[in-house]
């Protein structure tokens, strides 16, 4: 892995540029340098998650820039930790990526994980790069649960409970990802983004939400702890709720008047792309707000409510809107 690079970069030049810009909490006591790193747990509760992005699939080159690649590697992994009612700790990262990749890209997608993974308090303590055909980054992400804290799972929902988000917006992020798909929008190294014939105001904002998620993750540790049950809204409300009810073995049902200004703001920007404004809602991904649910007079600030959960329905599907089917389907990683 120490081998030269093309223009003379190496495994150990690259590191020595990238390991002085991840700084280290309190919590950690050893951190990048060493064979492993040593983090030190508020509790005997460790929470553990692992994604990856891998270039083609999950981001296209042109359309983001390497550190919002970072920024969006670590919320996908530190929102599965809050979403279990857990304070991050730590992330270690595995990245992989062809041989000609210059030093800079390294140097920014580190950036962009450490930015990101400190806004929730949290740091880089370690991890592996290598060389593979695409540009591929994988995250661990490491929480811990307060003293005596038991995890929020998606299991405890209950009939009366209402079903809130942790976000003021949705389907943000899959409006991005229509004008990216579109070939819409180029986003240079520096994250400056250029909008072929579109006039919605408003939408490079989409497109860099999409590239780098912004989303209050304290929620999950923070009031989301009163939840009856709570996830990250991570493949689309639909497919989500539908995930969040069958685990609780309860019925979702969405609330139409409620999710209609999410719609009303992407109204202009679907109509100049022919797309229905609904569908960015109900299933767009990636938006990794906490959804979870309250008893109907403990929602907390920071969370707005969105449906219902009733008695599970023999037959009938998992979720509705308004009572009535909903056509479509969330993200799915293998389609």
């Amino acid at each position: 892995m120490t081998a030269p690079r093309p223009g003379g970069l190496s495994e150990a030049s690259i590191l020595a540029a990238v390991l002085p810009q991840l700084p280290s909490a309190d919590h950690v006591e050893i951190g990048p340098g060493d064979d492993a790193a040593v983090v030190r747990l508020p509790s005997d509760r460790l929470v553990v998650t692992t994604d990856a992005l891998v270039e083609g699939h999950d981001f296209l080159p042109g359309a983001t820039c390497p550190r919002w690649i970072g920024r969006k590697a670590a919320v996908q992994n530190l929102a599965d930790v809050a979403a279990m009612g857990a304070r991050p700790l730590a992330l270690v990262v595995a990245l992989s990526a062809p041989a000609e990749t210059p030093r800079e890209v390294f140097e920014q997608i580190s950036a962009g994980l450490a930015e990101r993974a400190a806004v929730d308090g949290a740091s880089i303590v370690g991890g592996d790069l290598g060389r593979a055909d695409r540009l591929t980054l994988a995250v661990t992400a490491m929480g811990a649960l307060g003293p005596g804290e038991a995890p929020v799972l998606r299991s405890g929902a209950r009939p009366g409970d209402v079903l809130a988000i942790g976000t003021e917006h949705l389907g943000r992020s899959a409006a991005g990802l229509a004008v990216v798909l579109d070939g819409r929008a180029e986003v240079d190294a520096g994250g400056r983004i250029a909008l072929e014939g579109l006039r919605t105001p408003g939408t490079a904002d989409l497109v860099r939400h999409h590239d780098a998620p912004e989303v209050d993750l304290s929620l999950g540790w923070g009031s989301g702890r009163a939840a009856h049950a709570m996830m990250d809204l991570s493949d689309g409300l639909v497919r989500d709720g539908g995930r969040l009810a069958a685990a609780s073995d309860v019925g979702v049902d969405l609330d139409r008047a409620a999710l209609a200004p999410d719609v009303a703001a992407l109204a202009p920007l679907a109509a100049e792309l022919g797309e229905d404004p609904w569908t960015w809602v109900l299933h767009g991904a990636e938006e990794h707000a906490m959804l979870a649910a309250f008893a109907p007079d403990a929602v907390p600030a920071g969370f707005r409510p969105i449906g219902r959960i009733l008695a599970p329905r023999a037959g009938g599907p998992a979720v509705t809107l308004d009572g009535a089917e909903i056509s479509g389907e969330g993200f799915d990683h293998f389609a």
